[in-house]
């Protein structure tokens, strides 16, 4: 197995895809027992727009037979701390909660205040690596003492990301032109570092990818997790970032015009993430915390 240092994605491959039981969610993906089928739809097509049988993409099997999985995003001190539990009660929590395929995540500190207890965690369990950043949210606390301490920490055997980075306009907790000026300083430091990219982006699609494509070197691998933009912004990134992947959540299951958008991707670009504690799928949202499952 490759090491957490030498490739981030190498964890973040598709190795397995949850299966839906209800037709109706998503009508893409067929459970078939050990093994599900998965059509890729023609690039920018749905399924009404298919005539005839002869035009139906081919189907893709994936066996899930003993099929291990990594969880691709997760703040694994967010999880402990909502269930009031300390760092150190991780490994009950996951005995408890975690099915037998979990064969690990990438708990991703995007604030200062999680640093520390995300050294603790991966230092202290094999499972877990990391990637450190200053999310959006937070671009108004970005100093050069913060950036200094980013950059050490990716010299971490450990550190397999910079992120999440980059831009929310939904809620605008930090000024705009502060995190676009913090977005791409942190892009430009990850390249430094030489390591891949997490991107959160959230109402702010022609601002994302204008300074990705001014920051970011074209081959870069980059993961724009919890997607929740255009079908067209998809698109456009994977056409211009060949090594760019989209991470999927359970927001898939509450969001209909992100069902669409799910079925213009194809499945080896598309990361399986929780985002926990947040996005939790129906029908466990408002009732649990999304975990690693």
């Amino acid at each position: 197995m490759a090491t957490p240092e030498n490739t981030y994605l190498y964890y973040a491959t598709v190795r397995s895809v949850p299966t839906d039981n209800n037709a109706s969610t998503h009508n893409q993906v067929r459970a078939k027992g050990p093994s599900f089928t998965v059509s890729p739809t023609a690039k920018g097509k749905g399924d009404r727009n298919l005539k005839s049988s002869s035009e139906v993409p081919q189907q893709k099997t994936v066996d899930l037979q003993g099929a291990r999985y990594w969880d691709t995003h997760t703040h694994v001190d967010q999880i402990l701390k909502r269930h009031s539990l300390p760092l150190s009660g991780y490994d009950t929590f996951k005995a408890t909660n975690f099915p037998p395929g979990f064969a690990g995540c990438v708990s991703v500190c995007c604030e200062i205040e999680a640093i520390e207890p995300t050294i603790e965690l991966i230092d202290s369990q094999p499972d877990i690596v990391a990637a450190f950043g200053i999310h959006p949210h937070n671009a108004s606390t970005y100093t050069d003492e913060v950036e200094n301490r980013l950059i050490s920490l990716m010299s971490h055997p450990k550190t397999v990301a910079w992120g999440e980075i980059g831009l929310d306009y939904h809620y605008d907790l930090s000024d705009r032109d502060v995190q676009r000026r913090v977005f791409e300083r942190q892009i430009e430091c990850a390249v430094r570092a030489r390591k891949p990219i997490v991107v959160h982006s959230r109402e702010a699609e022609e601002d994302t990818f204008t300074i990705m494509k001014k920051a970011m070197p074209k081959d870069w691998k980059v993961h724009v997790h919890c997607f929740t933009s255009s079908g067209e912004l998809a698109q456009q990134l994977m056409d211009e970032f060949p090594n760019l992947y989209i991470g999927f959540t359970g927001v898939i299951t509450f969001a209909g015009a992100l069902k669409k958008v799910v079925n213009t991707v194809p499945v080896e670009r598309i990361l399986l993430e929780t985002d926990g504690p947040y996005m939790a799928p129906i029908p466990f949202r408002y009732i649990y915390l999304s975990n690693p499952l």
